[in-house]
């Protein structure tokens, strides 16, 4: 990522925190949402353990083109966020149909000590409801350190996990 996209970034987590700007119905979601087991999300290859997950105090408007692996397959996609809620569209290689496939899932922001979680549900076929039967959500972590650096990470409930890269869609 480049500084000036981190930085760009940066500034939106923080004005975000700061002025704690909200949309009217940015709490009203479309789809009860899940939350993994004892409220934890456990990235064990970083020795990060997130125990408790709570509401986001500030919602989370734009749009990110993310990249990230899982299995060492390489996944490609464009996160839209529209207050607490979002969706995800992931493009990646499936090695069980030995084609490209894609993948939408929704997305919902909560909190943690450290950082930003987006925890991911009900991945179906893009652009359908059909639910995908092999796919497993995406779940990721966003943390700025106190040195100002950008921390993004990303497991899924197999505990597979991996960097993000992230650049934002202007």
């Amino acid at each position: 990522m480049t500084y000036h996209k981190t930085v760009s970034f940066l500034a939106l987590i923080l004005g975000i925190g700061l002025f704690g700007i909200k949309s009217v119905d940015a709490k009203n979601p479309l789809i009860t949402v899940p939350i993994n087991k004892n409220s934890q999300l456990i990235a064990p290859s970083s020795s990060i353990k997130i125990a408790q997950l709570t509401e986001a105090s500030s919602p989370l408007y734009g749009s990110w083109r993310l990249t990230f692996s899982a299995g060492g397959i390489v996944h490609k996609g464009i996160l839209v966020m529209k207050g607490y809620y979002g969706v995800l569209r992931v493009w990646y290689f499936d090695p069980n149909l030995k084609e490209k496939a894609s993948i939408d899932e929704y997305m919902e922001l909560k909190s943690s000590s450290e950082g930003l979680v987006l925890l991911g549900y009900n991945p179906v076929y893009a652009e359908t409801s059909v639910s995908h039967p092999t796919y497993i959500a995406d779940n990721f972590l966003f943390s700025i350190q106190p040195d100002g650096s950008l921390v993004a990470l990303t497991c899924d409930a197999r505990e597979r996990c991996s960097s993000v890269d992230i650049e934002e869609i202007r």
